[in-house]
């Protein structure tokens, strides 16, 4: 069985803070694996690091043999994730936020429109 996930010697800080410090591990393909810790402790940074959301200080992260730092986009149409608090702004609209978000990933044009229809026939 491959691994699916591999961080080799990952550190995160924020401005002088350590989220995390030189971690190392490999998930298996096919495999759960559950974070437990307490608050402040680094889950979601490791998670938001896993989904191509956030970039390495220093160490490496792949996922599915993908560098989260160099193929991140590839990495978006294989990894989902899903904060704890609700990710739209309430004092927006929902095509405001569908049209931030595709500003933000730079979606343009024909894929813009198709995207929103998609997205509004939820």
């Amino acid at each position: 069985m491959s691994d699916f996930v591999v961080i080799d010697h990952l550190t995160r800080t924020f401005d002088q803070q350590i989220a995390l410090d030189d971690i190392s591990v490999s998930i298996p393909k096919g495999k759960i694996v559950a974070l437990a810790g307490p608050d402040g402790a680094g889950k979601t940074t490791l998670i938001r690091l896993i989904a191509g959301l956030l970039l390495p200080t220093k160490g490496t992260l792949t996922v599915a043999g993908l560098d989260t730092v160099r193929q991140a986009e590839e990495i978006h149409a294989l990894v989902g994730y899903m904060p704890q608090k609700f990710g739209l702004y309430e004092d927006l609209t929902v095509l405001e936020n569908l049209v931030l978000y595709a500003d933000l990933q730079g979606v343009v044009g024909e894929e813009r429109q198709a995207t929103f229809k998609r997205l509004f026939s939820f």
